[in-house]
Formats: structure tokens, C-alpha cells, sequence
């Protein structure tokens, strides 16, 4: 049991990983690169609380790219060579594998527990709705009170940010563990746990004050879901399929 738990988790975490980090640095980083740009002054998206002219024959659009159509992101001090280029991919890949191979283990331990209980016969299909439900207890539903957040953007602290979405993603695997395994009415009462961080609320700034340009956060924070959704998605079928092959072996 514990050599199908791990090989499975390993699999699985190693190429849903490499799927994420391929998603992240195709459609994630680029804009990252850019909103720290705004963070540093590099580029403005407002001049003196107001919106700069659209003046083409000048400056620019309102975003002081002192560049050209090209965007050419070196600038004061941001200088994107080579080695720190690399540093920063060898960065995101290796941190994603490992966060979903963490995540893979976790889904495996529950795979085991799952099929031991006689609760469910763990196939590619069934570890793509494991995959969902991980997704929402992580992201999707920790999304509607903290959406994804580019640099530059208004916050409030981060271990009041940390501890809501732990407390958000704990609560919301309990609830869907308790839907999906009790069969009397109690089994509602994982709605109400669902629920629960949402009605005390994410903790969210005084006042906005972020100077990333709100298009740029709106394109970031749908692109942090679709790549996680994939993601999971990804991880649940590999781990389902890996799962069922070295049980059955």
C-alpha cells in the first residue's frame, strides 16, 4: 500500500507540476515581469492621480513603457539577462513540482482512505473530481474572497491573508469530504462549513491603492484560475490512473 501511495503521488505531482509550471511561465510570468514594472516606477499607469493622454506621438498610451511597440522590460534596475531569466524559470519549475507533489500525496493518502472505508474505487474519472475538489478548496473558492494578486496590488497583511485561506481551504475540503461520504442529512451540514469563511469574511485593504493597472490584475487573477483548474484537473486523472494500475498490479 505505502509503495502504490508514493508512487502514485510521485508520478502524478511530477507531471501535473511540469504541466503548471509549462501553464505558468507561458501565461503567468509574463504579466508578473510586468506588474513589477509598474511596482518599481519603470512604468506608470496613472500621472498625478489621473489618467495620462492617450498622446501616440509622444510619451505613450497612459503606460510609460520608455520603450517602443516591443515592450522592452529592461529597465531601472529590472534588467531580465539571462542567468537571473533562468534563475526564475529553474525557480517556478522546481517550486511547482514540488507544491503538487505535496498536493498528490495528500490526494493519495485520501485516495487510501477513501477505498479502505469502502467509500469509493479510486479510476482516472473518479481522481479528475478529486482534482475539482481540490481545486475549489484551494483556489476557486478562496478566490471569492482573495482574488489572485499581481505585485503592486493593494493587500492587507499577509498572516491575516494566509490564515483566512488555510482556515477557507480546511473548511471547504471538510465540507465536500462530509457531502461526499455521509449519507444521512448530515451530510448538509458541509454546506454550512463551505460557507462559513465567506460569512466572516476575507480580510481585504483600508482603502485601494494598488498601481498595477486593473486590466492587468483582471487578465492575471482568470489566468491563476484556468492554469489552476487545468492543473488540478491534470493531477487528479494521473493520480486516479497511477492509483488504479499499482493497486491492481
Amino acid at each position: 500500500m505505502l509503495k502504490s501511495l508514493t508512487a502514485s503521488a510521485l508520478g502524478a505531482g511530477l507531471a501535473a507540476g511540469l504541466v503548471a509550471a509549462a501553464l505558468q511561465l507561458l501565461l503567468l510570468v509574463p504579466l508578473i515581469g510586468e506588474a513589477e514594472l509598474y511596482e518599481s516606477g519603470a512604468l506608470t499607469h496613472f500621472s498625478a492621480g489621473e489618467a495620462a493622454p492617450h498622446d501616440h506621438a509622444g510619451e505613450s498610451d497612459g503606460h510609460d513603457h520608455a520603450a517602443s511597440d516591443g515592450h522592452d522590460h529592461d529597465h531601472a534596475g529590472h534588467s531580465h539577462d539571462g542567468a537571473s531569466g533562468f534563475d526564475r524559470t529553474l525557480l517556478t519549475i522546481l517550486s511547482t513540482v514540488a507544491t503538487y507533489t505535496g498536493f498528490a500525496l495528500i490526494m493519495v493518502a485520501g485516495f487510501a482512505v477513501a477505498e479502505g472505508a469502502g467509500l469509493s474505487r479510486i479510476t482516472p474519472r473518479q481522481g479528475m473530481l478529486w482534482g475539482l475538489a481540490g481545486f475549489a478548496a484551494t483556489q476557486f473558492l478562496p478566490a471569492l474572497g482573495l482574488a489572485p494578486e499581481l505585485p503592486g496590488s493593494g493587500a492587507a497583511a499577509l498572516e491575516a491573508r494566509q490564515t483566512w485561506w488555510l482556515m477557507t481551504a480546511a473548511l471547504t475540503l471538510a465540507g465536500i469530504g462530509l457531502m461526499a461520504a455521509v449519507k444521512s442529512p448530515l451530510r448538509y451540514a458541509g454546506i454550512l462549513l463551505i460557507a462559513l469563511p465567506h460569512v466572516f469574511g476575507a480580510p481585504h485593504p483600508e482603502g485601494y491603492a494598488g498601481v498595477t493597472p486593473p486590466e492587468l490584475a483582471a487578465l492575471f487573477a482568470a489566468r491563476v484560475l484556468v492554469v489552476g483548474g487545468v492543473a488540478w484537473l491534470a493531477l487528479g486523472w494521473l493520480a486516479g490512473l497511477l492509483w488504479s494500475r499499482e493497486t491492481a498490479s
